[in-house]
């Protein structure tokens, strides 16, 4: 009652062994050791709650997303992109649940996904066909709940989507990491633009 924002969250998420993923808000935070759970858990939604402002929650209203809609994605880009390409990714993300395409995130698999090897970046065809309310590769939309706590420009991104990334200019539905270096990825509208950037990669 004190967070009326967690009652957006799913009643199948809420019996889930991280029923409040993406509501903890990551930050510097510093307790007393003997601080107990409850007042550190209280102090993370505090401070999402903050950061979540009422001009954030009527842009959600205004785009018929829910709070959980929101840091679902936001958690989402927050996975797959560095931050200056944040809008981009979150354009490519919109346009893709506005035509009820999978959204094909590699971040939500390996959400799910144990035993990755630690920096793989492909996914195994195996990896792609994991049986989970995660895993956007085999579930349209949005999955269950966010895959990680999501950063404030991440939430902002999930609202914001790079205008000329969107309709009425041409819309993005394809990226593929170029540099993981630094993080840089190649954006396409169509799938066989998207196939060709795929095929001049070259990570070595």
């Amino acid at each position: 009652d004190d967070y009326p924002f967690l009652k957006n969250i799913p009643e199948e998420r809420k019996e889930s062994e991280f029923p409040m993923e993406g509501y903890l808000f990551p930050e510097t935070y510093y307790f007393y050791a003997d601080s107990n759970p409850e007042r550190i858990i209280r102090t993370l939604l505090g401070e999402f709650d903050a950061i979540f402002t009422p001009e954030m929650r009527d842009l959600a209203e205004e785009q018929g997303m829910t709070m959980d809609d929101v840091v679902t994605l936001a958690s989402i880009i927050q996975n797959e992109a560095k931050t200056e390409e944040f809008t981009k990714v979150s354009a490519v993300f919109h346009n893709r649940l506005k035509i009820k395409m999978n959204l094909e995130s590699c971040a939500t698999v390996d959400y799910v996904v144990e035993d990755r090897e630690v920096n793989q970046i492909t996914l195994t065809l195996e990896d792609i066909n994991t049986d989970s309310p995660y895993n956007t590769y085999r579930n349209p939309g949005l999955p269950l709940g966010p895959i990680s706590s999501p950063g404030k420009e991440a939430m902002e991104a999930a609202l914001n989507p790079y205008a000329e990334f969107m309709e009425p200019n041409e819309a993005m539905l394809f990226f593929v990491l170029i540099d993981p270096e630094i993080g840089l990825h190649a954006f396409n509208s169509t799938l066989e633009g998207h196939t060709k950037d795929k095929s001049e990669v070259n990570w070595d």
